[in-house]
């Protein structure tokens, strides 16, 4: 799951979509509000393993695959409506760089 950290600033996002290829995504009821297609297009999460906060995960098992909504030109497919965790993820951040590296991207 993504948390918001400090970023290099003057980083800019490359839209390479290394960040919804390399860890686990998860939704809560407020995203699936906001977006029904994530009800509909990703794997509801049994209610022993859902959390208050989390209902949904957008990316499979094991984390070999993209988001569900990541698309061939590596943009997300839900953007305006994502969820609040992709929201939080910062261009630039720790997370965003062994994301990149992950994906063999320097």
């Amino acid at each position: 799951m993504f948390f918001a950290v400090s970023a290099d600033s003057s980083y800019d996002c490359t839209n390479c979509g290394a960040c919804c290829c390399s860890f686990p995504i998860f939704a809560s009821d407020s995203d699936a509000r906001r977006e029904p297609r994530i009800k509909d297009e990703t794997k509801v999460l049994s209610k022993h393993l859902a959390s208050g906060q989390y209902a949904y995960q957008l990316h499979p098992l094991p984390f070999q695959d993209r988001c569900a909504f990541l698309n061939q030109d590596a943009l997300c497919g839900i953007y305006p409506t994502r969820p609040n965790v992709c929201r939080k993820f910062q261009a630039g951040s720790e997370q965003c760089i062994e994301a990149r590296s992950r994906q063999g991207i320097v």
